[in-house]
């Protein structure tokens, strides 16, 4: 991903590629606000910079989920009604221009990212580039129609439960959710507290952890030569359609003989983590919910209701019930270096049939554990993108990482 720009025709031509195409295929419904001035001044004066001063990611242009600030752009966060403009970039954004990326609009998203079809009332439809009557996913939908249909290179987007997983998997791109601290969140509105993870999208695993190094600010941890224990979750498999099942099996086999491939069962039977969700949520938005229930999708008020039945109390209970099964699956998983299972349990769904229970069911396990996941294209069945997801222990990152890069060099997630 080093000097991305610098192969075709630098910074501006990048941008100006990029911009061409989102007004060509706007009827995806890809991005909500552009901000071409803006970007164009900024890919010029990246043109003006000496070879040695260009980030690693010079020229590359950027679909932002409008979950975070942008300057200049409001934040609308999917839901109706007039929002200020944006006096600064958030953190993350700040990091991506200083290594020479270009953000170029703010992109579409679920309301508040409480949904996962990527369809937003009172703003324009999100349609996966892959067949627009499958569902685009979300809730960073935006980001992966982007990313999946050429516009830009790299989206920036969040993930609570599986919110960049889930597009990536419909969309047939990649995606990588960090572990649980590892991103700043400055200038990202809060959703549902510590849970709201800043991910991201790109075609290729080398693309995503490019990116994510640049948004942490550090080198990743790369592991040595060791022979690598790798599970495949043959629970998960049991429970998922029997194509998808055949697919990621079929992927894990192609492991080269460096990693050491054994069955076993992640047996996450853990209740409580919904709730969790909704008593942070409450905590951000329910007075809001209140006062405007017009402007909040109907579940916003589920969420309230129920974490205001379960009081602090229950709040409590379940976070202590949760920390034991995590360090349950700590104890009884921590001699594996990664994880593979599918990321979602069926083949891309159509549009008008897409769940967020079934969509989450296999993200949201990770989510809770507070585990780092990559989600992985595997084909598809009967046109429809099937994906693989790459889990590990926050210790096992890079592991996880050289397991992810290990399947896309085999071509294994192409066929």
């Amino acid at each position: 991903m080093a000097e991305a720009a610098s192969g075709r025709g630098g910074a501006v031509c990048a941008v100006e590629g990029a911009l061409a195409l989102a007004g060509d295929l706007r009827d995806l419904g890809a991005f909500w606000a552009m901000d071409a001035e803006g970007a164009l001044r900024q890919a010029a004066e990246l043109d003006r910079l000496p070879a040695g001063r260009r980030g690693p990611l010079f020229g590359m242009p950027v679909a932002v989920k409008d979950l975070f600030d942008l300057a200049g752009l409001p934040t609308t966060a999917g839901l109706r009604g007039s929002f200020p403009r944006a006096g600064s970039d958030a953190a993350l954004v700040r990091r991506l221009r200083s290594a020479g990326a270009v953000p170029i609009g703010k992109a579409a998203m679920d309301p508040l990212g409480l949904t996962t079809g990527g369809q937003a009332p009172g703003f324009p439809p999100c349609r996966n580039p892959v067949d627009p009557a499958l569902s685009s996913g979300g809730s960073s939908s935006g980001a992966a129609v982007a990313v999946a249909a050429g516009i830009t290179p790299l989206g920036l987007g969040s993930d609570t439960a599986g919110s960049v997983r889930v597009p990536a998997a419909y969309c047939g791109i990649v995606a990588l959710k960090p572990a649980l601290g590892r991103l700043r969140r400055a200038g990202m509105l809060g959703v549902m507290g510590p849970w709201d993870l800043p991910g991201v999208l790109a075609p290729t695993i080398a693309d995503c952890t490019a990116a994510f190094e640049v948004l942490s600010g550090r080198p990743l941890p790369r592991p040595g030569n060791q022979r690598l224990r790798v599970g495949l979750l043959t629970d998960l498999l049991v429970d998922s359609d029997s194509e998808v099942a055949n697919r990621c099996e079929e992927v894990a086999a192609r492991l080269g003989d460096r990693f050491r491939l054994e069955p076993v069962e992640l047996g996450w039977g853990a209740k409580g983590f919904g709730l969790i969700l909704a008593c942070e949520f409450e905590s951000i938005w329910g007075e809001r919910v209140d006062r405007e229930p017009d402007r909040f999708p109907g579940l916003a008020a589920e969420m309230v209701s129920s974490a205001r039945e379960a009081g602090a109390s229950g709040f409590s209970a379940v976070s202590r019930s949760l920390e034991r099964e995590r360090d349950r699956a700590r104890r009884r998983l921590g001699g594996f270096d990664a994880f593979v299972s599918p990321t979602v349990p069926v083949p891309a769904p159509d549009r008008d049939r897409e769940t967020v229970a079934e969509s989450t069911r296999f993200t949201r396990i990770f989510s809770a554990l507070g585990w780092p996941a990559v989600s992985l294209p595997a084909g598809a069945a009967q046109g429809r993108p099937i994906a693989v997801q790459v889990s590990a222990l926050p210790s096992r990152f890079g592991e996880m990482l050289e397991v992810a890069a290990e399947l896309e060099r085999g071509g294994a997630v192409r066929g």
